[in-house]
């Protein structure tokens, strides 16, 4: 099913809870995409997590539950209740029936166990026994005081902790400014070893990936056609679709029709589910009628993701994009408990799949921020890093416009107009860097039926607060 590639990883609490709790614990099923779910607790609010799907509930004491939100056609029961815990969990989610039986595993193994089916994904940690050094451990003690003694910052702490606003969605925010990270919490039940869908923002990374590969020589330039770069496909290339170049792909303007905007993720009419469920979706993509000439207009394209991925694993000859990330040089980052989904023809889901910790998230702007730069070592080139960040489409998302599989624009601050690359995944996931401030900002949500709030936030905390 679908709603697990466009949802959220979330965290479990399990530990001895389910001794006391007659719902918490890990609960499996054998069926595609949801091999585990968690009933975990935090407060008083429960969730569901299916792989990376995670939903608030409302549980009665019938053990009847429902989505919190309305908009998510979720519900079920919890039944055969044996000395005083649950042990079977029935879910009706969009139309779908799925029952789960409790499993009795600790804590400490659901994460290894909940990604071990390699149909399914791949992780891209570091290597075992590779040299990590820790960023992040020490914070700036005088710039900490400010942050305390921010109420704006205070403020939005508040509205994230009330679970009755939208900022309740939150799960973590970070702040990095100087080179240091000075602000960094996690809500809901969430702990910083616990990687979370990124959702689109795994287009900004398959950027610095594909920057990467031009960069070791296995692809001359963005400008070179892509019926070039994937020789094995060269027949689908007539017509104007010989014109495409790699560049157009990585500004989403191919010329190819695509809309995966007019209809939900969750509907299999929807093109970019399509290619994702496809036997090849280098191919679904490419077979797509031209539109329009290639360069000329901004079309939102999780397809063309997937062929620029493609493209870097066939010129990198690696076994997978995935791969590439694990062993190539931007291993020199150091990933920790990080995964990536793959698709239904078994490539990486480049466009939307990868599951970081946010701190591996804020690496990513880091590496930005300081023009490719990690530790004393370029890793990746500063004049290709600065052209792909460079707005050259313009958008339909107002106020937005496009460069390399990132976004460009503006935020203002008494008057003065700040400038800012951002990487944006569905649901209200954000890497947000101001060069001019030295500043990058991480958020990661679940708000997916709702506005990422990341413009509100910027303008009414994170500025007030570090802009001066």
């Amino acid at each position: 099913m679908f709603i697990s590639l466009f949802a959220l990883l979330s965290p479990f609490s399990y530990a001895n809870s389910a001794k006391i709790d007659p719902y918490i614990g890990i609960y499996h099923a054998a069926i595609p995409y949801t091999p585990y779910a968690v009933i975990k607790k935090h407060g008083e609010r429960y969730f569901a997590v299916v792989s990376t799907g995670s939903f608030e509930l409302v549980v009665n004491d019938k053990g009847e539950f429902n989505a919190k939100n309305k908009n998510i056609p979720l519900s079920g029961k919890f039944e055969q209740l044996v000395d005083g815990i649950y042990q079977h969990k029935v879910t009706n989610l969009f139309g779908q029936q799925y029952t789960y039986v409790r499993e009795d595993m600790p804590e400490e193994a659901f994460i290894p166990a909940l990604y071990s089916d390699d149909v399914y994904f791949e992780g891209f940690s570091h290597a075992a026994g590779q040299h990590c050094a820790k960023p992040y451990s020490k914070q700036d003690k005088s710039t900490n005081e400010v942050i305390n003694n921010s109420k704006r910052m205070s403020g939005l702490i508040s509205k994230i902790e009330k679970s009755d606003t939208d900022y309740s969605n939150i799960n973590s925010l970070l702040v990095l400014k100087d080179d240091k990270l000075v602000f960094e919490k996690y809500f809901n039940g969430w702990k910083a070893d616990e990687p979370h869908t990124i959702q689109s923002v795994s287009k900004s990374l398959t950027s610095l990936l594909a920057g990467i590969a031009t960069q070791q020589g296995y692809i001359a330039n963005v400008n070179t056609p892509v019926s070039e770069l994937l020789p094995k496909y060269k027949d689908m290339f007539s017509g104007r679709k010989s014109e495409i170049a790699l560049k157009h792909l990585l500004m989403m303007a191919s010329g190819l029709y695509w809309d995966e905007w007019s209809t939900s993720y969750e509907d299999p009419k929807n093109l970019r589910s399509q290619e994702m469920a496809s036997e090849d979706s280098v191919a679904f993509t490419l077979s797509q009628p031209m539109s329009q000439k290639p360069g000329e207009k901004f079309t939102y394209s999780g397809g063309s993701v997937s062929v620029v991925g493609d493209i870097i694993r066939q010129a990198t000859k690696a076994d997978s994009v995935s791969d590439y990330a694990k062993n190539g040089p931007l291993s020199a980052l150091c990933f920790d408990n990080a995964y990536w989904m793959k698709q239904t023809d078994q490539r990486s889901n480049v466009a939307g799949g990868v599951m970081l910790r946010p701190r591996d998230m804020m690496k990513l702007g880091h590496l930005v921020l300081n023009e490719g730069q990690w530790n004393g070592k370029q890793l990746l080139d500063a004049n290709w890093l600065s052209a792909s960040t460079t707005p050259v489409m313009p958008t339909s998302l107002p106020g937005y416009k496009y460069s390399y599989f990132w976004w460009n624009t503006q935020y203002i601050h008494n008057g003065k107009k700040y400038q800012a690359v951002n990487a944006l995944g569905y649901g209200g996931q954000e890497i947000v860097i101001i060069k001019e401030l030295d500043l990058v900002v991480v958020k990661t949500a679940s708000n997916f039926h709702i506005s990422s709030l990341i413009g509100t936030i910027m303008a009414e905390h994170i500025l007030p607060t570090f802009a001066g």
